[in-house]
């Protein structure tokens, strides 16, 4: 005879603006572990099905923070990961991207770091930073 119990879990799709309102059945084991989506209702379309078994087993999400800039006309870059990264790396890489200085000239989508803690994906400018002037 299993332990396990059966949970209902709500939360909103993110894939889209109508941001649908599901309702995700899970098992948990005795230690509250998931042990499997059961069923997801609420979703408008097969993204939200897709979207709920990501979140529940390894949400994604996009990284965007700032980096410092060496001689720019601003002090900081806006970056942010290419793609999605497992949430669970985020602190790692603020912890690595924290000690980073990029030099100006910097254009939107340069690459400020390649292979982002071993993931494929690269951090990339999202704004342009042209040389500070001298005066």
């Amino acid at each position: 005879m299993s332990n396990n119990v059966t949970e209902a879990l709500q939360f909103n799709c993110t894939t889209c603006p109508s941001e649908c309102l599901l309702t995700v059945e899970v098992e948990r084991d005795a230690n509250g572990a998931m042990v499997e989506v059961r069923s997801v209702t609420g979703n408008n379309c097969p993204r939200g099905d897709k979207f709920a078994h990501q979140e529940l087993t390894c949400p994604m999400r996009v990284l965007t923070t700032t980096v410092a800039v060496s001689g720019g006309d601003e002090a900081l870059l806006p970056v942010r990961a290419a793609e999605a990264i497992p949430l669970a790396l985020h602190a790692q890489a603020m912890a690595l991207i924290r000690g980073l200085v990029v030099n100006a000239p910097i254009r939107m989508g340069d690459v400020v770091l390649k292979d982002l803690l071993n993931t494929n994906i690269n951090l990339i400018a999202s704004m342009d930073i042209d040389p500070r002037l001298s005066s």
